[in-house]
């Protein structure tokens, strides 16, 4: 990697982690580019040879976030077998991003927090839903035995699990991946086989 781009990625890293800060204590619409610079220990010139504005930066860092979120899920879906039950596909699905969401808990609690941006919490639904939209699709056999529209499904399925996550988040994660992970599928198995 060449110094030029090493400092590049160490000063947006330097710029993210001074907003990230700021708005754990402001909320974004009282946030200034002139705070972060100064958080950052950089001058606003800098700041703008990254990003046109905080709009700019929060979108570049939930893009970059939700990106990583599609790639986890990704890197799941290209280890399904044939084989595996739908059941399995979702413990193994549910695992994964449980463990994603614990590694980005941070920058979550403040995104999802009263002084995140209005709408991060949709936002973050949305590329979830097409994430999972575009796995899901690629099953044939999920697709043509699913007995409800996918549209219905993926808004049932993204609201359990990120409900599940804020949930978590709010309650200090006193959970680990694993547990959230069995209570997860202990919910949508009560769901599945509770007396009608």
């Amino acid at each position: 990697m060449s110094t030029y781009v090493e400092k590049n990625r160490k000063t947006k890293q330097l710029i993210q982690n001074a907003f990230l800060k700021i708005l754990e204590k402001k909320s974004f619409e009282t946030i200034t580019v002139g705070e972060i610079a100064k958080e950052a220990h950089i001058n606003r010139g800098t700041f703008y040879l990254h990003y046109k504005d905080k709009y700019d930066l929060q979108e570049k860092m939930e893009e970059e976030l939700f990106a990583k979120l599609g790639d986890s899920i990704d890197q799941l879906q290209a280890r399904y077998t044939s084989t595996i039950t739908f059941e399995k596909e979702q413990e193994q699905l549910a695992s994964t991003l449980f463990r994603f969401f614990e590694s980005y808990s941070n920058v979550l609690k403040i995104f999802l927090s009263v002084h995140g941006s209005t709408g991060f919490h949709f936002r973050m639904r949305d590329a979830f839903i097409e994430k999972l939209r575009m796995n899901l699709e690629k099953n044939e056999h999920f697709v043509k035995n699913l007995k409800v529209p996918i549209d219905y499904f993926l808004s049932f399925i993204s609201a359990a699990f990120l409900g599940l996550i804020e949930q978590w988040i709010q309650n200090g994660m006193d959970k680990t991946p694993e547990e959230m992970t069995a209570m997860y599928v202990e919910i949508i198995s009560f769901i599945k086989n509770s007396p009608q």
